[in-house]
């Protein structure tokens, strides 16, 4: 924050007796750019020694090189803002840049702490003022401002350490959904996976996301990104058909700035601590009906053995064929993977020896195994024709 309106550097326009930082807010004293001792202020503008009229919290001064806030005849409502340009450069900040502010100035600025608030003051203009004098790591006054013997060796690390935390985790986000149970079966429990990625692609820990899901009953309303930043949801879908889910995250950091402007354009503008931003992701996941299937059955009815090699037929209701097959050494034949329906067991070809039994109706039901018997009749054998006598007569004989 900035010491006087002509003295330039980073602090308040304080008053002629002022002498302590609390006046101003967490943050310490420091002297302005031209070495006048006890007239700048690094650190957050608020309680508990000043508020702004219509506005709970701190907030940071944002333009090292105009007046502090007392110079400003008041200000105007906070506004959120996307976009930053700087005074004293005339250059535009990159959204990367103000993402990354708005982020820590959301997660941190809001503190009684001196060291804290200090630190997210210097953040602020190194984002904001990016290769200014007031930019960390290497601008002078950035380093100057927190180099003075009172403040806190801390401010400076904790002011390192949130700009490589923005870096990795500033927004925008992204709410990301993905099925680990490929395809989802209808009445079984299947779980989903879910991460939020900030604009780095890095995926966010602890991170709040609640459910809603149309079509399935959900394992918990909620779940939260573990320190992987994955947090997994059970689902259970009530039937074939699509499930409607829904994650929401509502307490994610800021992604942008909220600004005041001062009514006298000679005073700098404040950045507000606080803020948060939202996230929301809706999918269609598709279930599947749960499979059935057929186990036939085929014996003799004589022998009452089973009969292996004899070749069945199942078809739907429209008569076409869905599956074929001949029994094992077990008289038994498999069909997996049938929808629920009714369906028509057909012999196709018996063994030899035996005839071709009738058709029979089955029924699967949602992962039901239907048991079907099937019994063979031998085909009976055509009795031996008896031999008819012969009977030659004798003829008279002639000559002699």
């Amino acid at each position: 924050m900035l010491g006087t309106a002509v003295a330039l550097g980073a602090g308040i326009l304080l008053a002629p007796n002022a002498v302590a930082a609390d006046k101003w807010g967490p943050g310490y004293l420091i002297p302005d750019s031209t070495g006048k001792p006890d007239t700048s202020h690094i650190g957050a503008y608020g309680a508990p020694g000043h508020t702004l009229p219509g506005v709970d919290g701190l907030a940071y001064c944002a333009d090292p090189e105009l007046a502090g806030p007392d110079a400003a005849s008041g200000y105007g409502p906070a506004r959120p803002t996307s976009t930053w340009t700087s005074k004293a450069t005339g250059k535009t900040a990159s959204a990367e840049d103000v993402a990354r502010a708005a982020y820590v100035l959301g997660k941190y600025g809001q503190t009684t702490s001196d060291e804290q608030a200090a630190a997210v003051d210097a953040v602020v203009y190194t984002y904001l003022e990016a290769g200014s004098t007031y930019a960390l790591p290497n601008g002078k006054r950035a380093l100057e401002r927190l180099g003075y013997p009172n403040v806190s060796p801390d401010a400076k690390k904790w002011a390192t350490g949130y700009l490589n935390e923005a870096k990795l985790f500033a927004g925008p986000y992204k709410i990301n959904v993905k099925p680990v149970d490929r395809p989802l079966k209808a009445g079984v429990k299947a779980s989903v996976t879910l991460d939020v990625t900030a604009a780095s692609g890095r995926k966010v820990p602890g991170i709040q996301l609640d459910l809603d899901v149309s079509g399935a009953a959900a394992g918990a309303a909620s779940v939260t990104t573990n320190a992987d930043g994955v947090a997994t949801a059970t689902i259970t879908p009530s039937k074939d058909g699509t499930v409607d889910f829904k994650a929401l995250a509502k307490s994610l950091p800021a992604t942008q700035l909220r600004a005041l402007t001062p009514n006298d354009p000679k005073a700098q503008r404040l950045l507000l601590a606080g803020g948060s931003s939202s996230a929301e992701a809706r999918v269609q996941l598709t279930a599947e009906g749960l499979k059935g299937g057929l186990t036939v059955t085929k014996t003799a009815s004589d022998t009452k053995k089973p009969l292996a090699g004899v070749e069945f037929d199942v078809k739907d209701t429209s008569g076409k064929t869905v599956a074929s097959g001949k029994t094992d050494a077990e008289g038994i034949w498999k069909v997996t993977d049938l929808a629920p329906g009714t369906y028509t067991v057909h012999e196709a070809k018996a063994v030899e020896g035996y005839q071709l039994a009738a058709d029979q109706k089955a029924s699967v039901a949602d992962g039901k195994t239907v048991s079907v018997a099937v019994t063979d009749t031998k085909i009976p054998e055509q009795p031996k024709p008896k031999p008819r006598p012969v009977t030659i007569p004798v003829l008279p004989q002639t000559g002699a």
